[in-house]
């Protein structure tokens, strides 16, 4: 007789469906998982390839490897033998991180960052850019190619050095944070400065410039690994102090945060000088700046609310932030007048795109209105500020009060308007009879603020009449000592005086600039060419149409 089979028991048949239908899921999620592999090959293989061929076939990184193979061995066999038998019951983890870590730190904030500098910088200077520029590669993935090229050297490093590093812990005196922490902030800091690297390397092209860009950076990262060591030396003396501290979570955040968009405004800065004029480079910048200017209120107004609302502490925000625009306003006055049709063809079209998005768009004078705005939003910021502290009555009854934050902020706005304004002035004017590319622009803004700060201190010091006085009309155009003598006396008699007359000046600029101002907001968008059309319909064709009901789905399988 046969046995019968269980009810709930799966007949063979069954199962090889089930089988089947797992197998045709996993297909397709494979199939998914390789289309995005091959996205992301097609996106960094060209120069990925390339760079990394380059570098890990070359005598720079043998010899580094080499040497950091035996600065792991010496340290090892060193430390063991530095210890002795104490090694069985002591603590000696932490020495020997530390060792461990200068030996990581050095290739990777020196040898990788400098390495992504002359990579990029060789190809200008050779002229095989010029190649590399006439490909179908953007310029954003020439520099995410070089990126990935440098975070391929970090990770061979850090496969050399991990395993020492998880042999400190073994020792003990070294918990698993710490060196996560070490090795977190030591593979961004090294992204982060290879990224800067690659930067330097699009600002000139001449042989000369690069060399003295080249001794800067590297004093820079010599001055960053030394810091590294600093650094690393008081978390791994503190290490139970710093893992409990939750404030050390919110600082490494807030530090990541900054980074990050740091990193962002870095790498559009150097995909836009590969760009072609031509291009639209300035927009994506601007955004960055946005939302880095965002992250930096957020993050300074928590600290402030959570420090009992101290204007001192929002007077700080203020004044980090003024300096900021004044950097990225001497670089926005410096931007290029001429629009191309290219630019234009992605210009807002309706009112309201006009009305918000008309400040993005390239161009000296809308750089111009866009460092105003922001920097009277900052304004507004602090007056709120003042506004919440004294009606909910805490922070304190020290200096600043109410107006005495307001009206330096205020004065500090205005020569912010006033030098970026003449600035532009100037630069409009000397474009006329030369050119004036952005690095001299940058040096012209510098050379004004110099001029109209040494200038009035110099005569001043020279004079025997004025030489004791804490501050005289002569120094009006001076930001530093204006601004000094308003914090350091506390208000002083003629402050609103002061207030006037830099306001005043302030809104002279500025209306001087509207001309200038009023033919950039005259741009309008224009169409794209027919010719353009086609090309980009051969390019990127349509996708094949869809059907839109299941009556169509059955005609299409029928056929």
């Amino acid at each position: 007789m046969s046995s019968a089979r269980p009810i709930n028991e799966p007949t063979p048949t069954a199962a090889l469906a089930d089988a089947s239908a797992i197998m045709q899921a996993a297909g397709r999620i494979w199939e998914r998982i390789e289309a995005w592999l091959e996205w992301i090959g097609d996106w960094l293989n060209p120069i990925l390839v390339k760079e990394t061929r380059q570098a890990l076939k070359s005598r720079q990184f043998s010899l580094t490897f080499l040497l950091v193979l035996i600065a792991c061995w010496v340290v090892t066999m060193g430390g063991v033998a530095l210890i002795g038998p104490g090694i069985y019951y002591s603590a000696s983890g932490s020495t020997l991180l530390l060792c461990y870590f200068v030996v990581l730190a050095f290739p990777l904030t020196i040898v990788v960052p400098y390495s992504a500098f002359r990579s990029l910088a060789a190809e200008r200077e050779d002229n095989t850019f010029d190649m590399l520029s006439i490909t179908t590669l953007k310029p954003r993935q020439i520099i995410s190619g070089k990126l990935g090229s440098a975070i391929t050297q970090m990770a061979v490093y850090f496969s050399a050095v991990t395993p020492c590093l998880a042999f400190t812990y073994l020792l003990r005196g070294v918990d698993v944070p710490t060196i996560g922490v070490l090795l977190i902030y030591v593979f961004f800091g090294s992204l982060g400065l290879s990224m800067i690297g690659l930067l330097l390397a699009t600002l000139t092209r001449q042989r000369y410039s690069q060399v003295f860009v080249s001794v800067l950076f590297i004093a820079g990262l010599l001055g960053t690994f030394m810091g590294a060591i600093g650094l690393a030396g008081e978390v791994i003396s503190m290490s139970y102090m710093f893992v409990a501290d939750v404030w050390f979570w919110i600082g490494t955040l807030a530090l990541f945060t900054a980074w990050a968009t740091t990193f962002v405004l870095a790498f559009f800065a150097a995909a836009g000088m590969l760009t072609f004029n031509s291009e639209n480079r300035s927009t994506p910048l601007r955004i960055a700046m946005l939302v880095q200017q965002a992250c930096w209120v957020g993050w300074m107004g928590g600290i402030w609310a959570y420090e009992t609302y101290d204007l001192n502490f929002a007077m700080f925000m203020v004044v980090m932030a003024g300096l900021y625009w004044f950097a990225m306003g001497s670089m926005l006055t410096g931007e290029r007048p001429e629009m191309s049709q290219r630019v234009k063809r992605g210009l807002p079209s309706t009112a309201l795109g006009r009305l918000f998005f008309t400040w993005l768009n390239p161009g000296p004078a809308s750089g111009y209105m866009f460092v105003i705005a922001n920097s009277t939003a900052l304004v507004a910021i602090l007056v709120i500020a003042v506004a919440v502290r004294s009606l909910i009555g805490t922070g304190g009854t020290g200096w600043p009060r109410g107006w005495e934050a307001i009206c330096p902020t205020l004065v500090g706005w205005g020569y912010l308007i006033a030098y970026l304004g003449v600035g532009r002035l100037v630069i409009a004017a000397l474009r006329r009879v030369t050119t004036v590319n952005m690095p001299a622009a940058v040096l012209i803004q510098l050379l004004l603020v110099l001029a109209g700060s040494g200038i009035p201190s110099s005569i001043q010091w020279m004079s025997v009449e004025l030489r004791e006085l804490d501050y005289t009309y002569l120094q009006l155009t001076n930001p530093i000592w204006t601004l000094h003598y308003l914090v350091d006396a506390g208000l002083p008699s003629d402050a609103v005086a002061l207030l006037l007359l830099v306001t005043t000046a302030a809104i002279c600029v500025v209306l001087l600039n509207l001309p200038g101002v009023i033919r950039e907001i005259r741009h309008l968008r224009v169409a794209l060419p027919s010719r353009v059309a086609d090309d980009e319909l051969q390019l990127h064709p349509l996708p094949a149409p869809l059907p839109t009901s299941p009556w169509d789905d059955a005609a299409t399988t029928s056929n």
